[in-house]
């Protein structure tokens, strides 16, 4: 799972406790298993939740193209007044 996160360069938001800690994961040390994140080492065994974060302006790209994708009428006849 954490080699996906890695090799896509998404950022994300970790909650160990009352700490949050957003970035893109850098490193995967299963040795030791250890996340490296903004240069700092987090013990997977306290991390709470992972979210994945999506970038503002790509959602709000998105959600504009579903919503004018059914909005599109052509008539080809001629109206006449």
């Amino acid at each position: 799972m954490f080699e996906m996160l890695i090799s896509s360069k998404k950022e994300v938001s970790i909650r160990c406790g009352k700490d949050e800690i957003k970035g893109i994961i850098a490193n995967y040390y299963h040795s030791f298993q250890l996340l490296k994140m903004n240069n700092i080492l987090i013990p997977i065994e306290l991390i709470e939740q992972i979210e994945v974060l999506e970038p503002e302006s790509t959602s709000a790209l998105s959600h504009i193209h579903h919503e004018n994708k059914g909005l599109r009428l052509v008539s080809h006849r001629r109206h006449s007044n």
